[in-house]
C-alpha cells in the first residue's frame, strides 16, 4: 500500500468507529483522514436517533456483527481504555406482538438462542407489572432481552473520533467532499472543499464511503457499483415529564402496530415507526405523524396521550432491500470501500461495523473472500440489482 491516506467520508457513528479501528492498526502504514462536512459529527442520522442497544433483530444474517458491536456498548462504563465516560443504561428491551408479530418474535428468539443471547417470555401479568403504562395493550406475546438497553450517543460517537485521533487520524470537519480523481478502477484522489472554499486533492490508497444518507451520492462520484440505497424518514417525540413514569421502565416495542417508547428525562421518547423516502437531508418534521402516534397510541396506551409533546424531531435511516449492511469493497472500483446501509442498527453494531471495514482495508486487495459475505457490496453485482 503507498503512503497517501486512507480517507474516510463521513464522521458518523460507521466512519468513526471505522477510524477507530483502522487509527489504531495502521500506525506507520498510511495516514487515516476523516473528512465531514458538517461542523459537528453526529449532525444527521448518527445524532438523531433513539440510542437503542437491540440485538434481537429480524436479520438473523446480522446477528454477529450485532451482538458484538452490543457486547462492546455494554462494556463502556467500565472500560478503562475508553476517552469519555459513556453512560450505558441496561434496563432491557421489551418487544410485544399480535397475531403475525408474534412470528416475529418467535424467530427472533430461536435466532437469540442459537446465538447465545438471553431472552424471556413474559406473561402479561409480568409486563403490566414492570410498565404500568401499557396496561391493557393488545398483544399475545412478549420477549423481554435482559442484556440491551440505551446508550448516550452523544459520548459514544465521540469516543470514537478521540480514541482515533489519539492514534493519530485526522479528523477535518468543515470538509466537504465535491470529488474524486480516477484512473481505470482506482480512486486516485478525493477531491474536498475546506473551510473558506479552498479546493483541494487528497491522494488516497482507499476511499471509504461511509456517508449514510448520501452514500449513493458518493459511490457515483468515485464510478462504483450502483446500490439500491433507499434513505427513509422517521420521527421521534419527547414528552414533559410525568410522576407515573419509572426510568428503570424497559425499552418498550411493539412490533405488530409500530411504535416504541423508553423513559427520558422524566418522560417519554416515543417512536411511531414511521418510514417514507426521503431524500438526503436533515429532514422537515410532518404534523400528520404526530397524529399517527396519537393514533397508535390510543389503541394500545391510551394513558399515554394525556402526555405534552415538548420536542419533535426526524432522522434517517438507510435502508437496502434484503436488510442487510453493506461493507466491503467495491466489486468495479477496487479502493473503493463501502460502509452503509446500516438501516438503524448503526449505534448498535458500530463496533464490529468499524472492526470489519478495518479488517478488509488491511487485507489490501489480497483476492481472499470476503469474511461476512450477507453484507458484501458484490452481492449486488450478482443479482443484477441497481438502484
Amino acid at each position: 500500500m503507498s503512503a497517501s491516506a486512507v480517507v474516510i467520508v463521513g464522521a458518523g457513528f460507521a466512519g468513526a468507529a471505522t477510524a477507530y479501528h483502522l487509527a489504531g492498526t495502521a500506525k506507520g502504514r498510511f495516514k487515516v483522514i476523516v473528512v465531514e462536512r458538517e461542523d459537528l459529527p453526529g449532525k444527521h442520522s448518527s445524532g438523531r436517533n433513539a440510542g437503542l442497544i437491540l440485538q434481537v433483530v429480524p436479520e438473523a444474517a446480522l446477528y454477529r456483527l450485532i451482538a458484538d458491536g452490543a457486547a462492546f456498548a455494554r462494556s463502556l462504563p467500565g472500560r478503562a481504555d475508553w476517552p469519555v465516560p459513556t453512560r450505558f443504561d441496561r434496563n432491557g428491551v421489551l418487544l410485544i406482538g399480535e397475531k403475525e408479530g408474534v412470528v416475529d418474535l418467535e424467530r427472533r428468539a430461536g435466532w437469540a438462542r442459537n446465538a447465545g443471547i438471553p431472552t424471556e417470555w413474559w406473561t402479561r401479568e409480568q409486563v403490566e407489572e414492570r410498565v404500568p403504562a401499557i396496561a391493557g395493550s393488545p398483544f399475545d406475546r412478549a420477549l423481554f432481552c435482559p442484556d440491551e438497553g440505551v446508550v448516550d450517543i452523544s459520548s459514544f460517537l465521540d469516543g470514537y473520533l478521540r480514541a482515533a485521533r489519539a492514534s493519530g487520524a485526522d479528523i477535518r470537519l468543515r470538509c466537504e467532499l465535491v470529488g474524486m480523481e480516477t484512473a481505470g478502477r482506482r480512486v486516485k484522489a478525493v477531491v474536498v472543499r475546506e473551510p473558506g472554499g479552498t479546493e483541494s486533492a487528497i491522494p488516497a490508497a482507499v476511499v471509504v464511503n461511509a456517508a449514510g444518507a448520501w452514500a449513493s451520492q458518493v459511490g457515483a462520484m468515485a464510478g462504483a457499483l450502483p446500490l439500491p440505497l433507499k434513505p427513509t424518514r422517521r420521527h421521534l417525540f419527547s414528552t414533559a415529564p410525568a410522576d407515573f413514569v419509572d426510568s428503570r421502565w424497559p425499552f418498550v416495542w411493539d412490533v405488530s402496530r409500530g411504535w416504541y417508547m423508553r423513559p427520558e428525562s422524566g418522560g417519554l421518547l416515543l417512536g411511531p415507526c414511521d418510514q417514507d423516502e426521503y431524500q438526503p437531508s436533515i429532514p422537515d418534521t410532518d404534523p400528520g405523524v404526530e397524529d399517527l402516534l396519537a393514533e397508535k397510541l390510543a389503541g394500545c396506551a391510551p394513558r399515554l396521550l394525556d402526555m405534552p409533546i415538548i420536542s419533535r424531531w426526524a432522522g434517517l435511516r438507510t435502508l437496502l432491500p434484503d436488510g442487510h449492511f453493506v461493507i466491503g469493497r467495491d466489486p468495479r472500483v477496487r479502493n473503493f470501500i463501502w460502509v452503509a446501509g446500516l438501516g438503524g442498527h448503526g449505534v448498535t453494531a458500530s463496533w464490529a461495523v468499524g472492526r470489519l471495514a478495518a479488517g478488509i482495508i488491511m487485507q489490501e486487495d489480497s483476492g481472499a473472500g470476503h469474511p461476512y459475505p450477507a453484507v458484501d457490496p458484490a452481492r449486488f453485482a450478482k443479482r443484477g440489482v441497481t438502484a
